[in-house]
């Protein structure tokens, strides 16, 4: 080795190179000027010999092996600024050009560098990860990630035999991003990340920006060739108001999908015609997040999704992402301990465990939150999500959530509400809706807490709609008692405005019917398996279930095999053209209840009200196992009511053939009410009742009756009266008689 070139080279770092010490390797590998001198240098473990060839120079120089580790250096008079590359030769024989990664600056612009650290970096998926890039006519990967308390950062993969001394990052000590661009790579290699800790201890990550996943390895995405045929859609969408028609169809890959590991066209369109032709509204489908980045869809690759998306766009059908940025699991891979540090969870073990699912979220890190907004983006940026339905919530609004006392810290006024995390949701609400209007955010809740679906400006979360959890557990405990006592299902209705509800039959729903029996309800087990009633009821059960939750005020869900495809049709058609059932939906002035006591007979009636007054629907749900041929209600609106629609006709699979004609209130008082209505109920069924008032005429013919009742009344009592005096005439003329012929003493 020559001397001149010996004393360039920095010895200590270079041992940091060859033990993967080194976190910032751009210091000394790549092209540097010293003196008068151009010095290259490269580390490659697999290297037999590496030539330098320098772009317009016909000159080759073979490179010194200044390590037998695989270190390679040469200085060149002269201060080179022309490209070039290097000729390695591999010690199983063979060659390749390279193009040095060190000599690429990729760390983040100042204005995204800003962002980042400000915790306003919404759109970060476009930058951190894996992207294909090309600098000056060189393509490759440049790879991102944080790790700002890891002694090295490495990208490892097939490409560098999973080496991590081969490929160590360049740190940004501003951002404390490691990056580096890989000349030469591909779309489409599996790649990870070596994180090298203090202490020295090393692991494997995957890349928390990952989109997609192949054999346990992040992969480098392909840009989608995709072309979206849905902006007449979107530019609908932002005119779609609290008011529309909301009902939606859970789907589940498995089940639907089949055996088929992903879904193709057919299935595609299958899946969208069957939403359509039932008249659901939107969709709900999965989207994970678990160990890496938003999502490695269940329902297939990035092509499916965006296909299965636009098909849903075509037929105005809206998609809904189930999306989990509450926590993180405790895979050593993923998130845990990404740095060495619990960067993406809390240092105090005291906040870090989510009591159902991992770890939390440390929504108090700005680059954490830029993450999470992050993924969120990118939902709606790349698959024109429609809206998002965020997981149990419950576990992170809580500091002490399912945790005893000293298990956890107070914050700052001495309360146990988290207070970033309410910061974090308020943030996604406020943002998203901003920025692409007509979206719906849902939740689901179970602790009760306020003001969910209020707006941020009123101090709320800013959901537009939350899970009816009281709903489906009350409902749920009235079908496994299989009693008459219906206080099960009316009770609820005394919250059923503090919020904007969703009514349920969800998956979750299915799970809690099913004992939490994840295998059992894998192989399809439904809702109303294990209640009690008899494999001939539960049909029916299922039938009137549907046809109550339709009736109720809220929006509706409904998953996967738990619908009726020919009832649920026609439940969504009504819930669209009968103004009743969703005019009025979050004004308690929509409903009233007709019927409502428990006296054991099953039965249940209510009023829903539309805005014009003949609108009303009179609902009238039996849930008892006997038929009742003649049932009377008490009455407030007097009229004819019409029975168009019930669970049990024969269209839907029941026995009941309903007749086409209208029952007139009578004016007869019952049950507090003016009038009474009289009507044949099938036994576990709901009907509805249309209702038209009585016309002007119709209301003087009944004066008419009435005062005709009124006069035939008054002239029995007249001729009743009559009898009763000439009676007593008589009696006092027999007693006036008697007293006359009566001697005095």
């Amino acid at each position: 080795m020559k001397d001149k070139l010996y004393k360039m080279m920095s010895w200590p770092q270079i041992e940091a190179i060859v033990y993967g010490e080194e976190g910032n390797p751009q210091t000394i590998l790549g092209r540097h000027n010293v003196s008068t001198y151009t010095l290259y240098q490269t580390f490659m473990p697999t290297a037999e010999s590496v030539t330098l060839c320098i772009s317009d120079d016909k000159k080759k120089y073979p490179m010194e092996l200044a390590d037998e580790a695989g270190f390679f250096a040469i200085a060149i008079v002269g201060k080179e600024r022309r490209d070039y590359i290097y000729k390695v030769v591999y010690k199983d024989g063979s060659t390749a050009e390279i193009h040095d990664p060190y000599v690429y600056d990729v760390k983040l612009s100042k204005e995204d560098a800003i962002a980042w650290n400000k915790g306003t970096s919404y759109d970060a998926y476009r930058y951190m990860g894996s992207h294909e890039l090309d600098i000056d006519g060189v393509k490759g990967i440049v790879f991102r990630v944080w790790a700002p308390n890891a002694i090295r950062a490495s990208v490892v993969g097939d490409f560098n035999n999973w080496d991590g001394h081969a490929h160590p990052m360049m740190f940004d000590e501003a951002t404390g991003i490691y990056s580096l661009f890989i000349p030469d790579l591909s779309v489409g290699v599996e790649y990870m990340y070596e994180i090298c800790t203090k202490g020295g201890a090393v692991s494997t990550k995957f890349d928390p920006y990952s989109v997609v996943m192949e054999n346990s390895h992040s992969v480098v995405e392909f840009e989608s060739p995709f072309r979206w045929s849905d902006k007449t859609y979107l530019t609908e969408r932002k005119k779609k108001s609290d008011n529309d028609i909301t009902a939606i169809f859970e789907i589940d890959n498995d089940l639907w999908n089949g055996e088929s590991e992903e879904f193709d066209d057919k299935k595609i369109s299958d899946l969208a015609q069957y939403v359509h032709d039932v008249g659901y509204s939107h969709v709900l489908i999965n989207a994970a997040s678990d160990y890496f980045f938003c999502m490695n869809p269940e329902i297939g690759s990035r092509e499916v999704l965006t296909k299965l998306v636009n098909e849903m766009h075509s037929k105005k059908i809206g998609v809904l992402f189930r999306w989990n940025p509450t926590c993180f699991a405790p895979d050593e891979e993923g998130l845990k301990i990404f740095d060495g540090t619990y960067l993406y969870g809390h240092l105090d073990d005291r906040k870090r465990y989510n009591l159902m699912f991992g770890y939390n979220f440390n929504y108090g890190r700005e680059q954490v939150n830029d993450y999470l907004m992050s993924a969120a983006s990118y939902l709606f940026e790349e698959f024109h999500a429609d809206g998002l339905h965020i997981e149990e919530i419950s576990t992170i609004l809580y500091l002490d959530y399912g945790k005893n006392d000293g298990e956890w810290i107070p914050n700052m006024y001495g309360g146990n509400e988290n207070l970033e995390a309410i910061d974090f949701l308020k943030n996604i609400n406020t943002v998203f809706h901003r920025k692409y209007p007509g979206i719906i955010t849902t939740t689901k809740e179970t602790c009760m807490f306020p003001k969910v679906t209020y707006s941020v400006k009123e101090d709320g979360l800013g959901f537009d709609y939350i899970w009816d959890n009281g709903f489906s557990e009350d409902y749920l405990a009235f079908l496994r008692d299989g009693d008459t006592d219906v206080r099960k299902i009316t009770d609820n209705m005394a919250y059923a405005y503090s919020e904007n509800y969703i009514l349920t039959i969800s998956k979750e729903d299915v799970l809690a019917a099913n004992d939490y029996d994840f295998e059992r309800v894998a192989e399809g087990a439904g809702f109303y398996d294990y209640i009690a009633y008899e494999d001939s009821e539960k049909l029916k059960v299922k039938r009137a279930t549907l046809a109550f939750m339709m009736a109720r005020p809220g929006k509706k869900l409904v998953y996967l095999g738990q619908d009726e495809k020919s009832m649920c049709t026609e439940l969504n058609t009504l819930y669209n053209k009968l103004p009743a059932l969703h005019v009025l939906d979050r004004n308690p002035e929509g409903f009233e209840w007709v019927y409502a006591f428990s006296s054991g007979n099953g039965v249940v009636a209510f009023l829903r009200k539309g805005e014009i007054f003949k609108d009303n629907i009179l609902v009238v749900c039996n849930f008892s196992r006997e038929s009742y041929e003649e049932y009377k209600l008490g009455i407030s609106y007097e009229g004819k009511y019409k029975r168009i629609f019930c669970s049990e006709e024969s269209r839907f699979g029941g026995d009941y053939k309903m007749a086409n004609k209208n029952v007139e209130t009578v004016d007869e008082e019952y049950d507090g009410k003016e009038s009474s209505l009289t009507v044949g109920l099938p036994a576990l069924s709901v009907s509805f009742f249309s209702y038209t008032p009585f016309m002007e005429e119709e209301f003087l013919k009944i004066a008419a009756r009435k005062a005709e009742a009124i006069r035939k009344e008054l002239e029995a009592e007249a001729e009743r009266r009559a009898k009763e005096l000439e009676a007593e005439a008589l009696r006092k003329a027999k007693e006036y008689n008697s007293l006359s012929k009566r001697k005095l003493v």
